[in-house]
């Protein structure tokens, strides 16, 4: 293994940790939100997406973000884990232990201590280490303005989300267009324990730098402000366990290069696949070209065809010139260092 390798595996690791240690502050005082009427089956839900007729480019908001140094990224680690250090003074408990391999009982609610987060992220739209919460009420982070920016993906970050308190699903899109390699992942789960949501990432690598060699650790660069592209997310959970998914919170059409959504909620099941979330996706490519690739991508890791944008079925995806939805909810791929998928 290089050293240029140990280094990013090294980064890797104070990053995941530096995530999950965020997510505790975060989860403090937090109140998952729930549509009024009826909630939607599981099979073959109609998914509908408003299609802008005036789309600012300037949408998502801010001008660019340079990537952050090392010397950046420890240092919001260091805030993190002085955060982390005052909510442990807190007291979180929980009805039932919960490991990776268990299931845990929909009746039994968490019992969430003394609120700290409504001190550190105010309703005006301040943000904490990146993260903001909605006029609709769930947390995210902004993308546009975050210390995670500076430290891209890899693998190894996937690998150790379990030990750092995450349990969460993911697939891989990857494809090379243009002068880059690009990698779209999409994730959904818990986080923390206390928090549930999803996420849709979007990174760049200058062409031919992974050829999928096992053992390699596919380390990709966040995307640039050029590279950002209009993006739609919705989550939905089954949170009491009986089939019926409510939307959990919609992150609105606009451009990105990592929209999330997380709110306060446990899963009854640790282990994959995490079905009782699902995840609605609208990305808008570059080009037909582009959305071409990322379709083939999608067939390789087993996704059908929709007839429709608005009557996806699960892990069914549809596809109109350079728009692409993706209803996704039982596949998965394992975690390795250099995954090839």
């Amino acid at each position: 293994m290089t050293k240029k390798n140990i280094a990013i595996i090294a980064v890797s690791a104070v990053v995941v940790a530096g995530a999950a240690i965020a997510a505790v502050p975060i989860a403090k005082h937090f109140t998952a939100k729930k549509e009024n009427g009826p909630a939607e089956e599981t099979t073959s839900p109609a998914f509908v997406y408003e299609i802008p007729t005036d789309v600012d480019e300037n949408a998502g908001g801010g001008e660019d973000v340079s990537v952050a140094d090392a010397s950046n990224v420890i240092g919001s680690v260091a805030d993190i884990a002085n955060v982390t250090k005052k909510a442990a003074n807190s007291k979180v408990t929980t009805t039932k232990s919960v490991s990776a391999s268990t299931t845990r009982d929909p009746s039994k609610k968490v019992e969430i201590g003394n609120s700290m987060v409504d001190e550190l992220i105010g309703e005006g739209g301040e943000q904490f280490l990146g993260y903001r919460k909605s006029g609709e009420g769930y947390y995210y982070t902004d993308d546009k303005d975050c210390w995670q920016k500076g430290a891209g993906y890899n693998e190894v970050y996937d690998n150790m989300a379990g030990a750092a308190g995450m349990y969460i699903d993911q697939i891989r899109i990857r494809f090379t267009y243009g002068d880059k390699d690009w990698m779209v992942q999409f994730w959904k789960g818990q986080y923390g324990f206390l928090l549930v949501g999803a996420e849709i990432g979007l990174y760049t690598a200058p062409k031919g730098t992974y050829k999928g060699e096992i053992g390699n650790v596919n380390h990709y660069n966040c995307a640039d402000q050029s590279d950002w592209l209009y993006m739609q997310l919705d989550c939905y959970f089954d949170q009491n366990g009986d089939g019926h998914y409510v939307k959990i919170f919609t992150r609105p059409y606009a451009k990105y290069w990592w929209p999330t959504g997380f709110v306060k909620g446990q899963v009854t099941k640790y282990t994959r696949p995490r079905t009782e979330l699902k995840v609605k996706g609208r990305i808008t490519f570059k080009s037909t070209e582009m959305a071409n690739l990322f379709v083939n991508g999608l067939g390789i890791c087993g996704f059908g065809r929709a007839g429709g944008a608005t009557s996806l079925a699960d892990d069914t995806y549809y596809q109109d010139g350079a728009d692409v939805w993706v209803l996704w909810s039982t596949i998965y791929h394992e975690c390795f260092v250099g995954y090839e998928g």
